[in-house]
């Protein structure tokens, strides 16, 4: 009887001091290949609660997007004073798109700016410009699918080294194939995830504002669309009228000789009557 009582001492102290791990290893290297390659990836059991707790702090996960509409003076200018802003806010144009029609140019841009200093951007972005048209922002929290995906990423890859070290025990060719089909499954479902992860953290580090401002053109008159006798005169017309626009402002732009020629007129008069 006291054997018996040294050899059960005996194992429990080796029990104790293997490795958590490696504990947990034999057990998943007991399962035979039928029951473990018999339960669908997409429902194997999730790590041990051991080894996927960690000290991660879990922050809020929001995605800004906000556009403002304005009509410009100088569209040339605001366009400059745009581009100049951006580096002082580590920002830069994603897209950006010109046009030009007979009555007005147009910009479309479409600018990334880090989600720390958006508020900053789109308060300066609503200064620019002759009259502001319309603008709008918006906050989407997505932290909820954010470490959802992030939490499967972590499990598919567990699952997957759980895999692999089974693989190294397998013998039997059937085995082997099975195995390493669930393996491109697995990392298949690794690929599309990190994918979605990737393009989910841009969008939340990086906010979006969308700027599309134009400039109203002066009407021209375009007599090459036009052809005949009525073409002419309402050419004949409009180049008068254009004339008699920059005569006017001719004058107004001379005033101060205009002036000097009037005083100076006056004295003359006035010497030649006092000579008299």
């Amino acid at each position: 009887m006291k054997q018996l009582f040294l050899i059960i001492a005996i194992l429990s102290l080796h029990g104790c001091n293997r490795p958590e791990g490696e504990m947990i290893m034999e057990v998943a290297d007991e399962e035979t290949f039928e029951e473990l390659l018999s339960i669908p990836i997409s429902e194997q059991p999730p790590p041990p609660p051991s080894i996927t707790s960690g000290t991660e702090q879990i922050s809020k996960k929001t995605i800004k997007t906000g556009g403002i509409n304005f009509q410009s003076q100088d569209i040339v200018e605001d366009y400059q004073t745009i581009r100049e802003l951006l580096p002082r806010y580590d920002a830069y144009i994603e897209h950006e798109n010109q046009s030009r029609t007979k009555e007005r140019i147009s910009y479309q841009l479409t600018i990334r700016v880090p989600s720390t200093v958006y508020d900053s951007l789109f308060v300066t972005f609503s200064t620019i410009g002759h009259r502001l048209e319309n603008k709008y922002s918006s906050i989407k929290d997505v932290t909820e699918n954010y470490y959802d995906l992030s939490t499967r990423i972590k499990n598919d890859k567990l699952l997957e080294k759980r895999y692999l070290k089974i693989l190294e025990s397998a013998t039997e060719i059937k085995d082997i194939l099975e195995i390493e089909n669930k393996l491109n499954q697995i990392r298949t479902d690794i690929e599309n995830l990190q994918g979605q992860f990737n393009y989910l953290s841009k969008q939340v580090s990086l906010s979006t504002i969308s700027l599309s401002f134009y400039e109203e053109l002066p009407y021209v008159y375009d007599a090459s669309q036009r052809g005949g006798f009525l073409a002419k005169i309402f050419s004949a017309i409009n180049n008068g009228w254009q004339g008699l626009l920059n005569f006017v402002i001719g004058l107004i732009a001379f005033w101060p000789f205009l002036i000097l020629l009037i005083v100076l007129g006056y004295f003359i008069k006035k010497f030649r009557s006092q000579k008299n």
